[in-house]
């Protein structure tokens, strides 16, 4: 209590005295909350070992006694025997880009001319550790759908390969060291079904010998059993591509593949005759997409534009381009971004070259397609075998909206309209129109990995020879 007296009227007594009418001098202002006043002595420095002795300490590092302005005690301080940083204590910094710690003291500071070590900016150099989230997935599943049938889905996906680290001992494949590190990525998918099987391998690394080039490689063997025959395709393909910016990027492939037609349903069309057996297949091609969407999924802004041409050699000759656009804009949402209200739109456009097989031709019609028509069940038709188009000009307008309040359950209103035909050409005959409405319900909890779909769609235009479908479909589970 008594130190506490004595401090406080030394610190009294050391304060000046304004005299009544003086003005004061108004405080200065600064870009950022002002420094504590100073008084008018210099207070007192706390030096780290080694540094200068302070001004209020008597000659020989003792402490001066009570009775003059150098009697303030200062206590000592531990420090650790370490450099001590300039801290430019109350003097704003000529810009705020300019760090509040300075390289060098101020002009008559207190502060000793000493400098962060091993820096001429006042920047450290920091080592942080993060965690590492799990790399490897495994999902196990099932869709069923009114295009594929029912479909079991069995997917490993590893987003950090590396192909080069073979493993050396047991225990390294054991610990998950091996085959890891380097941000490639490994897929492998089994898609085994009732009409339709596929089973595949790629590998992918996005930065090719750490540049801003990607190779991709894959290996595939697809089964579908269609109504008018039976399909059989085994091949692989090399990828190759490079991001131009954020939004654009170019690649290149090559498609081989070897395709095999057998179990024709009927000897009465002249294309499906030609194709039966065994035919080879190379693909060349040259894409390029320009992507402003934010998420590729469930997106409510942005755009998708890809172009592509194609080459195929090899049994059969031909050229193929080819058009997709997207286009996603939100109408309305809450405050918080839930509740999105979106208008969708998509086109897809289509040319391929006379002699272009059966089973490389457009065909539509489908819940992933033009909705009010079964699978396949838009496309020429010739001997009684729908045999596709060289031209293909499908559109979707979608509007979407939420339901319920946490966004699981949304509304849709679409119409579907467009058409497949043997050349480039339109024709208001041929041409499909088929509005509609839908649900999609999404439990993020129950481990689905995509949306279920119900969709009832009513052509009020087809052509002749088209299978109408009201209601479409799918619903997957995918653990």
């Amino acid at each position: 209590m008594a130190t506490c007296l004595y401090l406080t009227l030394c610190f009294s007594a050391l304060l000046p005295s304004t005299t009544s009418g003086q003005t004061q001098s108004p405080p200065a202002t600064y870009p950022y909350p002002a420094p504590p006043r100073q008084p008018a002595f210099q207070p007192a420095t706390f030096q780290f070992p080694g540094a200068q002795p302070s001004p209020f300490q008597a000659p020989g590092g003792s402490t001066a006694q009570p009775g003059s302005l150098g009697q303030i005690i200062s206590p000592p301080v531990q420090q650790p025997n370490a450099v001590q940083p300039t801290l430019n204590l109350g003097q704003p910094p000529a810009n705020l880009s300019q760090p509040y710690y300075s390289p060098t003291p101020p002009p008559n500071s207190a502060v000793p001319n000493q400098t962060l070590p091993n820096s001429q900016f006042g920047v450290l150099d920091l080592d942080v550790t993060v965690p590492r989230t799990p790399t490897q997935r495994l999902s196990v599943g099932a869709t069923y759908g009114s295009d594929n049938s029912l479909v079991g889905q069995l997917i490993f996906d590893e987003k950090d390969f590396d192909i080069t680290a073979w493993p050396r001992r047991v225990n390294q494949a054991q610990n998950r060291r091996a085959w890891s590190g380097a941000g490639q990525q490994f897929r492998v998918e089994a898609v085994p079904g009732t009409e339709l099987e596929r089973y595949l391998v790629s590998w992918t690394n996005p930065y090719f010998r750490n540049s801003n080039y990607s190779l991709s490689l894959s290996g595939y063997l697809f089964n579908r059993d269609y109504f008018d025959y039976d399909e059989r395709r085994l091949g692989g393909r090399v990828g190759f591509g490079r991001e131009l910016n954020d939004y654009l990027s170019i690649n290149y492939g090559l498609r081989m593949e070897t395709v095999k037609i057998d179990n024709l349903r009927v000897n009465t069309s002249a294309q499906l005759n030609a194709a039966e057996g065994n035919s080879d297949l190379f693909l060349a091609s040259v894409g390029l997409v320009y992507d402003t969407r934010v998420f590729p999924y469930l997106t409510g802004v942005g755009s998708y534009l890809g172009l592509k041409f194609t080459q195929a050699f090899g049994d059969y000759s031909y050229s193929r381009g080819e058009i997709d656009f997207r286009n996603y804009r939100t109408i309305y949402q809450r405050p918080d971004g839930s509740g999105r209200h979106i208008l969708e739109f998509r086109t897809k456009l289509g040319f391929s070259g006379d002699s272009t097989p059966i089973f490389e031709n457009y065909i539509a019609g489908g819940i992933s397609s033009l909705r009010g028509f079964k699978f396949r069940g838009v496309s020429p038709i010739e001997g009684g075998v729908r045999v596709g188009g060289a031209f293909q000009w499908l559109n979707s307008l979608q509007y979407s909206f939420p339901l319920t309040q946490g966004d699981m359950v949304h509304g849709v209103t679409f119409v579907d309209f467009g058409t497949v035909e043997e050349s480039v050409e339109l024709h208001s005959d041929s041409f499909r129109v088929a509005p509609g409405f839908g649900l999609r319900v999404q439990v993020p909890y129950a481990g689905l990995g995509a949306p279920l779909a119900f969709d009832f769609a009513f052509p009020v235009a087809s052509a002749t020879g088209d299978e109408e479908q009201t209601f479409s479909f799918l619903i997957g589970v995918v653990r």
